[in-house]
């Protein structure tokens, strides 16, 4: 049984059975529809839709080559599954922007999984890159939920000019809009790369942006708002629950509107060479700069520290491809809990591109003023110098009734 294609020669030579693709209409999936359209392999196009519209095209074109199509929407599981992941850890990759498509591609690659084993398939293929981070998340996760399915990534190992692509499209009738740039989308960032981009001598061309504002056409006057957590995660905004996906929306469209979430950098690949990004996650800057300060509030030094590893070590597990591996899923746990203190209202400040927190609200905060003369009866009644009760501070904070400070009347 082989686990794994990397070629387009070896793909053609000796094609699967049936092959479940993951595509979107894109050009180098309708490429490799082209080239197995009178090869012996039953195809079924799978197009995994995150939040947004389908045009028909992908539908059209899938039709066009002899492949059977089907869909999937998975953006209730995003806001359920993924989203609060990345909100428990701050996760930003490298510490420089918030991740995008780790959050979306074990999705992509779990919704592949379950159509290829009631489709009968034998394998399952994505259009990644030797370039892209994605060839290890589609990957890993495929072999994760099902070791028995062989794993097609063609273009990991073949080079094939997107004009040579193009060319061969056109010789079958297939013109394609020809995008100057690669966009992948989700409601959490939206990924820009290649054309210009490749490389960061270029300056950013500001038509790149279309989520943000460049901050010198921001509004004049800021905008304030509020973030109500609940053990980690946002449930209201300015006072008014709402469901996770209509927060994130509603923060993407304010904090876009003054300049919020723009990133551009270099992306470490699985092969050593690095990957020109600019990105945009208006909503996932805010939310991280509310949960970051929310949990300096609560968490206590040491709680604060392994947080930190773990945020780390989850971020780099989940972008190499870890989503669904033991040590992933332990990560996420560990995580959630760690945030389950965390419970407070934060407000902030946006302007011209900056997110500043104004004041924040919580009952397990740690703060001196908000303990006051309570700590101090608390303090006399274990004794300063008793390192083992100093340490149980953030607990028995955590436990009083109604979030009330410890007294002698509240002993722990």
């Amino acid at each position: 049984m082989r686990r794994f294609v990397t070629t387009l020669d070896e793909l053609i030579a000796r094609p699967p059975r049936h092959l479940v693709l993951l595509y979107s209409g894109g050009l180098d999936g309708t490429y490799l529809l082209h080239l197995l359209k009178d090869a012996p392999v039953a195809t079924t196009a799978l197009n995994v839709r995150i939040g947004a519209a389908d045009d028909g095209r992908a539908r059209e074109l899938a039709a066009r080559f002899g492949a059977s199509y089907q869909e999937v929407d998975v953006t209730e599981e995003f806001f359920t599954e993924a989203v609060p992941a990345a909100i428990h850890a701050d996760a930003y990759y490298q510490g420089q922007f918030p991740v995008g498509s780790t959050l979306s591609r074990p999705l992509m690659a779990r919704a592949a999984v379950r159509v290829a084993r009631a489709v009968g398939g034998d394998a399952v293929g994505h259009t990644a890159t030797y370039m892209q981070n994605s060839t290890a998340r589609l990957g890993r996760s495929v072999v994760a939920l099902d070791p028995t399915l062989c794993v097609v990534a063609p273009f990991l190992g073949s080079n094939v000019t997107r004009e040579q692509k193009q060319a061969r499209l056109a010789e079958a009738g297939v013109v394609l809009p020809d995008a100057v740039h690669s966009v992948d989308v989700n409601p959490w960032a939206r990924v820009i790369e290649n054309g210009s981009l490749e490389t960061p001598e270029n300056r950013l061309d500001e038509s790149v942006f279309t989520l943000t504002r460049h901050p010198v056409d921001c509004p004049a006057e800021p905008a304030e708002l509020s973030l109500t957590f609940a053990a980690g995660l946002p449930v209201a905004l300015d006072g008014t629950t709402l469901p996770l996906r209509d927060l994130v929306t509603g923060l993407n469209e304010l904090a876009g509107e003054h300049g919020i979430g723009r990133y551009a950098g270099l992306e470490d690949t699985p092969f050593g060479v690095k990957n020109h990004e600019v990105r945009e996650s208006p909503a996932a800057a805010v939310i991280t700069a509310a949960h970051r300060a929310l949990a300096n509030a609560v968490l206590d030094p040491r709680e604060h520290t392994v947080r930190t590893l773990l945020s780390t070590e989850w971020t780099t597990t989940a972008v190499q491809g870890g989503w669904f591996s033991h040590l992933g899923r332990t990560l996420r746990r560990c995580l959630a809990e760690l945030d389950e203190p965390l419970t407070g209202t934060v407000e902030l400040r946006l302007y011209r591109g900056a997110v500043t927190v104004l004041r924040l609200v919580t009952p397990h905060g740690l703060h001196y003023a908000r303990l006051g003369a309570d700590y101090h009866e608390w303090m006399d009644d274990y004794g300063y110098a008793s390192w083992h009760h100093l340490m149980t501070l953030a607990d028995t904070v955590r436990t009083t009734v109604d979030g009330d400070p410890p007294s002698r009347r509240q002993p722990r």
